[in-house]
């Protein structure tokens, strides 16, 4: 009604005027008065501009996680605009329009004009701002949604109603904001590990928390171990050896400062109450302030799940919400048998037996699983004996556990065929939750169960854990260094053990009835004491039968009689864990079969007496306080593997001790004793890395050597196929991104020629960190003239001399990292180009991310040709390179390589993530190509 009257006003005015004598006056004023007359429009149009550059705005900053450009894309004067036009420029649309003139009779035309011409400039300002975006390869209007990864389910998650229904209560009940403890209880063998995995799946999945962490706590619920676990998960870096768990909590507490929602998963809580403040998780809904820490110091909102066998367990722990996991149901029971065995399980000639069997299993996913499996492509007749065992339960009385589920465990290890398999799987159980496979190998070697080289004897272990995982007795992990079991079949297991005299284990305040008969306990072959509670060890334990003794005990009060060993003499594997020794009990040089000894994390004085014990093919003094290694240790000639890491206070190996060891084939000195002698004379303190060439077996090697220059030109660095190896540089216990078994990282600060050892590790080495570099121009020419053939991990830091990573010679096509997965570099400031040259198609085909950080002098990551051998790039991250215009050069374009098949695969077709952050000379991902694919097809929407 507004846009009338004014028009009203306007042609009662102009009548009233000379036409001829005012007409030059009307064409002045005709701009204005259209403005006015235009005013609503104009409003109007600016109010839809506005709104849709909030869309495309917010658009851009759901991106930001992987397409980290919505700063570039959309300026900071659009930025500004928005908020300008949102808050302002409409509310004046809303205010002024309203101002009215003539006592009220008429809006304001001096309001209205001043309004549609700022309306109209801001509308043509937001137009301007969204064509310079255009410019962008990754156009405002046409950014593509990424795909997210979505993991597939947990493998031994059974999807079946019963369990997706108790999945989705507890996924909604961790969006209650008033939720901070949600607890999940069933009998052993439900499957409730399995379903917190799958939570933690799907809540990393949606994104519902920043970290997932989850933890085994389990019956001995040691504080130390929890912490471990939930500080891995966090950031997934381990806590420091030896460090206390007052401390650990405070690390733990720092972590979640740099986040904001955290879920905890604590899986297997027993009856005895855990202090998450002991741990390091604070609680509450909401983030709360750090004791003694500023008002802006927040650590995150931490939610915990738990599951137990014991709902009385979760309601100590302050559970506010509790799902019960019952047993599967009928049909779903048979339904996960036909989905192992398939579908003969309806033939004649085993259904009977097969509903006997899955009756008998309980409804428990477990007992299913291992029996299953165990039958799988069996004869009818194998059938109709496990339901005959199945239907008479062992009469085995065990706390927590059916007889009928008890049964099903023991029928799958009675069918594991092999006794060498068996005895693996008892030892596993001996060894309990997550424990490393390397000592199950030390063990194994020791008990004379593997023989020959380490390295077969380690690959034979792995076939046999492959081969219980595939039963369902070990979990399916695809961690390559530990193995772990269910609770379930591990405390089955420990009974069978236990019952057949094979092993007995005591942990904590749990002692079977065995300990003590000291008649029973003669029989047994193996015997481990974890942190078990024991009043003193007798003077002499008499045990003919005895092959394996661990003692691992923590109480610096206990202490092992002189003459313990006297009556263990068949003895062929001892470990001493956490224990405090001035000097060794003497009776341990009788133990003349001894060809396993281990000392973990322990306090030792003098151990020269253990140079007696020549039959020693394994020793380990892993994490211990030790400050000199005996002498008398060059007696050990026989040993194979010698362990030193992580004995920081190692500071004297004696000379030619290293050398005596003529059959060692594996060597472990990481973060530990780095004092080595320049050169092989004769009288020095302590060994020279040149002893090691004495050691022609030697396959494995973890080593620092802080200078270059101790490394003799002529060595033996062609036999190893495993190594860890620093060299001018500190030790860092970091692990491989990637399970790689061949580490090399090397720290030059002085120009130094490379002798011909170095440059042949550097040729088999798979993953490579590299600093500083000095006198190092280009990293391939003067490293590895072969393209480092091998490598699937470079990070070049802190290289100022540094000026390519490649430039090959002109006209010759060069094969150049042609494994290569992972490249990172940072704080090179005179780098000017990574790959300058000519290079083989196979170069760079396997690279899936690319790293660039504060490298101020590289205008671009690639030239056009070598983007096209970049077939399987998933990210790109380029951060603060000053003089970073482009991502993709077109310098080589023309030549024949830019002749692509239509068909053929294209750069960034399979890009998943790309962040650009403070690249201020950055125009364009490439100036010429204006519609390069960055994204597959098929997330576009």
């Amino acid at each position: 009604m507004a846009e009338p009257c004014l028009c009203a006003v306007c042609q009662n005015a102009a009548g009233n005027l000379v036409g001829n004598l005012f007409s030059g006056i009307f064409t002045l004023i005709s701009k204005p008065i259209i403005l006015v007359i235009k005013c609503n429009n104009n409003v109007d149009d600016l109010k839809n501009k506005v709104a849709e550059l909030k869309v495309k705005r917010e658009t851009a900053k759901n991106h930001a996680e992987t397409v980290e450009t919505a700063e570039k894309l959309v300026p900071d004067a659009a930025e500004k605009l928005v908020a300008d036009a949102a808050e302002k420029l409409v509310a004046d649309a809303e205010g002024n329009a309203k101002k009215k003139c003539f006592f009220g009779l008429c809006l304001n035309p001096k309001s209205r004009y001043q309004l549609s011409k700022k309306a109209e400039e801001n509308s043509k300002t937001i137009d301007k701002l969204v064509n310079e975006a255009r410019g962008f390869n990754l156009p405002l209007s046409h950014i593509p949604a990424l795909p997210k990864e979505v993991a597939a389910p947990v493998k031994g998650f059974e999807d079946f109603y019963s369990r997706k229904d108790v999945l989705k209560r507890i996924m909604e009940a961790l969006q209650i904001p008033s939720s901070s403890i949600i607890g999940v209880h069933g009998m052993p063998g439900t499957g409730k590990t399995m379903l917190a995995k799958e939570v933690k799946r799907k809540a990393e999945q949606d994104k519902l928390f920043d970290r997932v962490p989850m933890a085994l706590v389990s019956r001995s619920a040691e504080l130390k171990k929890i912490q471990d676990q939930i500080a891995g998960g966090l950031d997934r870096d381990q806590l420091p050896t030896g460090i206390t768990t007052q401390d650990a909590a405070k690390r733990i507490k720092e972590r979640l400062k740099k986040m904001k929602k955290v879920l905890i998963i604590l899986d297997d809580i027993w009856g005895s109450e855990i202090d998450l403040e002991e741990l390091g998780i604070p609680l509450g809904n909401e983030p709360k302030t750090i004791e003694g820490g500023s008002s802006g110091e927040e650590y995150a909102e931490c939610k915990i799940l738990l599951t137990s066998r014991d709902s009385n367990a979760l309601s100590l722990m302050g559970s506010q919400q509790n799902f019960p996991l019952h047993q599967l149901k009928d049909e779903e029971a048979w339904e996960l048998l036909k989905r192992i065995v398939g579908d003969r399980v309806e033939s004649d000639d085993i259904h009977s037996a097969a509903i006997e069997i899955v009756r008998k299993c309980g409804g428990l996913p477990l007992a299913i699983t291992t029996v299953a499996k165990a039958l799988k492509n069996k004869e009818p007749y194998v059938w109709m004996d496990a339901a005959r065992i199945l239907k008479w339960p062992s009469s085995e009385n065990f706390e927590g556990i059916s007889e009928n589920v008890y049964s099903a465990i023991e029928f799958s290890y009675s069918n594991l065929g092999r006794e060498k398999l068996k005895k693996t799987f008892l030892l596993c159980c001996l060894m309990g939750h997550k424990s490393f496979i390397q000592y199950l190998l030390m063990v194994g070697v020791g008990l004379g169960l593997f023989v020959n080289t380490i390295e077969q004897a380690r690959n034979e272990v792995l076939t046999l854990i492959s081969e219980l995982r595939a039963s369902s007795l070990l979990i399916d992990d695809s961690d390559g260094n530990y193995f772990d079991m269910h609770d379930l079949i591990h405390d089955v297991a420990v009974s069978i053990a236990s019952r057949d005299r094979h092993g007995l284990l005591l942990t904590g305040d749990h002692k079977p009835k065995e300990w003590s008969d000291r008649k029973a306990m003669k029989d047994f072959k193996w015997i481990r004491l974890q942190n078990a509670t024991i009043n003193g060890l007798p003077d002499e334990f008499e045990s003919r039968q005895l092959t394996f003794f661990c003692l691992e005990n923590n109480d610096p009060s206990l202490k092992i009689p002189a003459d313990f060993f006297k009556g263990m003499q068949e003895l062929k594997v001892l470990d001493l864990t956490e224990m405090h020794f001035t000097s060794l009990p003497s009776s341990i040089c009788l133990l003349k079969d001894l060809h396993t000894l281990c000392f973990y994390s322990c306090f030792l004085g003098d151990i020269s007496i253990i140079g007696k014990l020549k039959n020693l093919k394994i020793l380990t003094i892993s994490s211990s306080d030790i400050k000199e290694l005996p002498r008398e240790i060059r007696e050990l000639t026989l040993l194979k593997l010698l362990d030193l890491s992580n004995c920081s206070e190692l500071k004297i190996i004696p000379q030619h001790v290293l050398a005596s060891m003529s059959g060692l084939e594996e060597l472990y000195l990481g973060n530990s004793f780095d004092g080595w002698e320049v050169d092989e004379n004769e009288n020095q303190r302590n060994a020279s890395i040149a002893e090691l060439k004495h050691l022609k077996d030697l396959t494995t090697l973890e080593v620092c050597i802080p200078d270059i220059r101790m490394i003799p030109k002529i060595f033996f660095f062609e036999n190893l196929k495993k190594f860890k190896i620093f060299i001018g540089c500190k030790w860092e216990d970091q692990s491989s991104s990637f399970g790689s078994s061949r580490i090399l990282k090397l720290h030059l600060n002085a120009s130094i020629s490379f002798n011909y050892l170095v440059k042949m590790l550097l040729k088999k080495t798979v993953e490579l960190h590299l600093r500083e570099l000095a006198g190092v121009k280009n990293v391939v020419d003067e490293l590895n003239t072969e393209g480092f053939p091998d490598l699937k991990y470079l990070n070049v830091h802190n290289a100022p001399e540094v000026q390519h990573i490649i430039k090959s010679a002109e006209g010759v096509p060069f094969n150049a990292f042609p494994r290569l997965e992972v490249l990172f570099l940072q704080n090179m400031i005179n780098l000017e180009k990574l790959f300058r040259g000519r290079f083989k198609d196979t170069a760079f085909n396997n690279l899936r991310i690319i790293t660039v950080e504060c490298c101020d002098k590289v205008k671009n990551l690639f030239s056009s040709s070598i983007s096209r051998q970049l077939l399987h790039l998933q990210e790109i991250s380029v951060n603060e390179c000053s003089d970073m215009e482009e991502i993709v050069d077109d310098e080589e374009q023309g030549s024949r390589n830019d002749i692509v098949e239509a068909t053929e695969p294209k750069f960034g077709e399979v890009l998943r993530s790309l962040r650009l952050r403070r690249l201020p000379k950055l125009s364009s991902l490439n100036k010429s190509c204006r519609h390069m694919p960055l994204f597959n097809e098929q997330v576009f929407h």
